[in-house]
């Protein structure tokens, strides 16, 4: 045996399940150059830490970033929020007052959804008879989880909204969020430079072929939903039917982002987000003339980044579009639940014989964060002490 047990890739998941498992001889199997999966943070587009893929810290992604001695900056300040309407820039809470009661009355009826079928918030949108301002920001919310209104479940965001985990005060590492990354790495063993392309498994163990052949006792596999959903690895004898029909039935979108750099700041100090139709927009410091613009789920397929890049007023200097469903080893954004798929995460977290399973994509709590990257990890190796 190479090792008691192999980590199929070096992102937030994989690094949390090999840290969780020290005490054994681990190896972590990495397709690309770098660790970190989607967190892959830029240090030379604006002379600080810029985020390409994850961004923000919430829950337990902030419980170790203190524990790693990282500091934080805040983030995504509703108080200091923007919207563009009619060609002018508002804030948006001002904006959104006349559609207060209909709002809140739609979160009422998320909340209350546990007892009657699943549907998507676009059904719910509808039945509700939602003004434009309610549809605007349901579109917002859509857009957070990587999908648009008639794909995302009501029952999800109920989920979501009762763990409190995305919906408290937002931050990002001052130091860059490879450095939160670096941390989970230390003392980890890891390959770079192996994609895996097939995985065969039995009660005796597990045989992994990448860069060569690697055998162990188990195996945390935590390859992006999207990467599953291609058969890029082949699994040998083929997943249970309950755990191809979770990798079928759940999504993933692609996720754009924007980096640009302008000739001066034309946006207020105190911004501290600007809600488009096409999708978000941020400065991630308040004193540099730098935005990010997010653009996910079906949407993100055609996104207009001249519109993103222009909204005011004057184009960037620099610009860079990092599409994750152009890269080979993600595929996509990150996972998003259409109705009636609240289950397949379950299915998709079980363990088969000696492979465990990892990645946001199998957790239920927070899906799509690098929180849910963490606790899976860590979840799927509790699961292979016990």
């Amino acid at each position: 045996m190479d090792a008691d047990v192999i980590v199929v890739g070096a992102g937030a998941a994989g690094l949390a399940a090999a840290r969780r498992l020290s005490r054994r001889n681990v190896l972590v199997l990495e397709a690309r150059e770098r660790i970190g999966g989607r967190v892959h943070t830029d240090r030379s587009f604006a002379g600080f830490p810029m985020e390409r893929g994850a961004e923000l810290v919430t829950g337990l992604t902030a419980e170790l970033a203190r524990e790693a001695g990282l500091s934080t900056l805040p983030a995504m300040s509703t108080w200091h929020g923007r919207i563009a309407d009619r060609g002018r820039v508002r804030r948006i809470l001002p904006w959104l007052a006349p559609a207060a009661v209909q709002y809140a009355g739609l979160i009422r009826a998320v909340r209350a959804s546990g007892d009657r079928p699943d549907r998507s918030l676009g059904e719910l949108l509808r039945e509700r008879s939602a003004g434009v301002k309610t549809r605007r920001f349901a579109a917002t919310m859509a857009n957070d989880a990587c999908t648009d209104v008639d794909e995302l479940s009501v029952h999800y965001l109920r989920r979501v909204l009762a763990a409190g985990e995305e919906t408290g005060r937002n931050s990002r590492l001052a130091q860059g969020f490879d450095r939160l990354i670096e941390y989970l790495a230390e003392g980890v063993t890891i390959v770079r430079g192996a994609p895996v392309t097939h995985v065969e498994w039995s009660d005796g163990g597990v045989r992994v072929e990448a860069d060569r052949t690697y055998t162990a006792r188990q195996a945390v596999i935590t390859l992006p939903l999207a990467v599953l959903q291609a058969g890029v690895v082949g699994f040998g004898p083929e997943l249970p039917p309950a755990k191809r029909e979770a990798i079928a039935g759940l999504r993933m979108y692609p996720g754009v982002k924007v980096l640009m750099r302008f000739a001066k700041r034309l946006w207020p100090k105190d911004m501290s987000y600007l809600v488009l139709d096409e999708g978000v927009l941020w400065p991630p410091r308040p004193d540099e003339p730098v935005l990010v613009a997010f653009v996910t789920g079906p949407r993100a397929r055609s996104a207009d980044i001249q519109a993103l890049s222009t909204v005011l007023g004057e184009p960037p200097t620099t610009i860079d579009v990092v599409d994750w469903a152009a890269d080979p080893w993600t595929r996509g954004g990150y996972s998003s639940e259409p109705p009636g798929a609240a289950r397949l995460r379950t299915a998709l977290a079980e363990p088969c014989g000696p492979l465990h399973f990892a990645g946001e994509a199998t957790d239920s709590l927070a899906p799509g964060t690098v929180g849910a990257a963490i606790r899976s990890g860590v979840r799927a190796a509790e699961e292979i002490t016990r």
